[in-house]
């Protein structure tokens, strides 16, 4: 009783509604993991449980860490391990299940991992009963050839994982059509066990044509946006990976099992900045009745938003996160004014480098990049 008194009183002294959310703290480039060994660790990844703690893991994917305190402060809570001996776990994405689906309730965590070895790539996906201490092999949802980026390998790479109509989706680069060098697929389960029939995403005409890296996020028209960097060659008669650019595109649709239908569109940004290769998507109730797709990119501290739900310019906002490849973007569900911005190594880097973490204040940068 003394307790909610003295809260009710502070309340009035404020101004506050006793169950508004506090507002959670900004900082830039707090370390989650310095490796002090020389390694580069990418793809660092995400996702906040039920009762606010975060979890984190980045390549290689050996480590799981959580902070209690908005993303603050940073411990070692678990490890996973590959199934088969010898494999490393790369590339991850995590999601938490908000429903049940087969035989795993709303609270696990998941998982999804590219496990390569010298001969194989492939898509496993893990699941976590209790909040990112101990995982379990789940099953595998894509098997590839091994890790090689020329046009005609056959790997499968990055993981992006959504929940829609009751069913997990997994989408992936995929090489191992041979009428593409590389497309994007999907396929879905019911059950986390076994998988569906391989969906093209976005496979364009252009055999040397490289679309890589999906992120997705809902909008709240009920469409979804995909974002992936659309790798084309500089020099039609060169086909080595060096000759290929790499600007970020997007795709909307109705149905994010439909991808397929719709046309690729180029991101334009009004300040003739060009976001270019490992985007990431996310949508923020900030900015109006449409809020704001937010999208980052490798090469820019900055990130890229529109406020018309995908049409027209883009605008460029400046961050005060690093750059990293496959930079994670997130809203803290505690306080949607807010950005958090998550990333390891920049690409082709060659000193060591941590993961670190960034929460901005959103609201504020969009209002003064106006």
């Amino acid at each position: 009783m003394l307790l909610l008194t003295l809260l009710s009183s502070l309340c009035l002294l404020t101004g506050a509604s006793p169950t508004a959310p506090l507002a959670i703290d900004t900082f830039a480039n707090i370390t989650i993991y310095n490796p002090n060994d020389g390694t580069r660790p990418w793809y660092a990844r995400t996702e906040t449980l039920a009762n606010g703690t975060i979890l984190a893991t980045w390549s290689s994917a050996s480590a799981v860490y959580r902070s209690n305190n908005n993303a603050f402060s940073w411990y070692p809570v678990g490890t996973i391990e590959s199934n088969v001996e010898g494999r490393s776990l790369v590339q991850p994405h995590l999601l938490l299940l908000n429903e049940t689906i087969g035989d795993y309730d709303a609270g696990t965590v998941l998982l999804a991992v590219n496990a390569w070895d010298n001969s194989s790539t492939n898509i496993e996906l893990y699941g976590s009963q209790d909040s990112g201490e101990t995982w379990e092999f789940l099953s595998t949802v894509a098997t590839g050839g091994a890790a090689n980026t020329t046009n005609g390998a056959t790997p499968v790479w990055e993981p992006f994982l959504m929940v829609h109509n009751g069913k997990l989706i997994c989408y992936y680069s995929d090489q191992r059509d041979k009428a593409h060098g590389q497309k994007l697929s999907h396929q879905t389960s019911t059950d986390l066990s076994e998988w569906g029939a391989v969906v093209n995403d976005v496979a364009e005409a252009t055999y040397t044509d490289r679309p890589g890296m999906t992120t997705i996020a809902k909008l709240p028209n009920g469409k979804f946006i995909l974002t992936f960097e659309y790798a084309m060659l500089r020099n039609p008669t060169d086909n080595g990976t060096s000759n290929y650019t790499y600007p970020v595109h997007f795709r909307i649709a109705d149905d994010p099992e439909k991808f397929d239908l719709e046309k690729s569109q180029r991101i334009i940004v009004s300040s003739g900045t060009q976001p270019d290769s490992a985007p990431y998507v996310i949508w923020s109730p900030v900015g109006g009745v449409n809020g704001t797709i937010i999208v980052s990119d490798a090469d820019h501290n900055s990130v890229f938003i529109n406020q018309a739900l995908g049409e027209g310019n883009w605008t460029e906002v400046k961050t005060p996160a690093a750059r990293s490849y496959s930079r994670e973007l997130k809203i803290p569900e505690n306080d949607v004014n807010k950005l958090r911005i998550t990333g390891g190594a920049e690409y082709g880097q060659q000193s060591s480098a941590q993961v670190l973490t960034t929460v901005m204040d959103f609201e504020k940068a969009v209002n003064l990049s106006k």
